[in-house]
């Protein structure tokens, strides 16, 4: 079986709020999904509300069990240590700060 690798998506266009509107995140999950990847392995920072949560998000990065991580770069940029499956780093929109991109690309070293 072929190592599982992760990639992840930088997405400051919108949020993902689970009340059936259109949202970014959403889309691109269902998108993902319809091409199959398991929804099971695409994972929203969003959903680690709480520090054991994030804990637990990021082994299941790092172990391969969620492929696809997708997050803002303020919840994703700092702190994360997720590289070691890293294929690909995604930026669907640019940010405004400098210290901002520094710090994801800080998240692949």
């Amino acid at each position: 079986m072929a190592e599982k690798t992760t990639q992840l998506i930088f997405c400051d266009l919108s949020t993902p709020k689970g009340d059936g509107k259109f949202n970014v995140y959403d889309d691109i999950r269902d998108k993902l999904v319809a091409r199959g990847i398991p929804k099971e392995e695409i994972a929203f920072i969003h959903e680690a509300d709480t520090e054991a949560r994030k804990i637990a998000l990021f082994a299941k990065v790092r172990s391969g069990q969620v492929r696809v991580l997708m997050g803002s770069t303020a919840k994703c940029g700092a702190g994360m240590n997720v590289q070691n499956r890293l294929i690909a780093l995604h930026h669907l929109d640019f940010p405004w700060k400098s210290s901002e991109v520094e710090q994801t690309l800080r998240t692949i070293k």
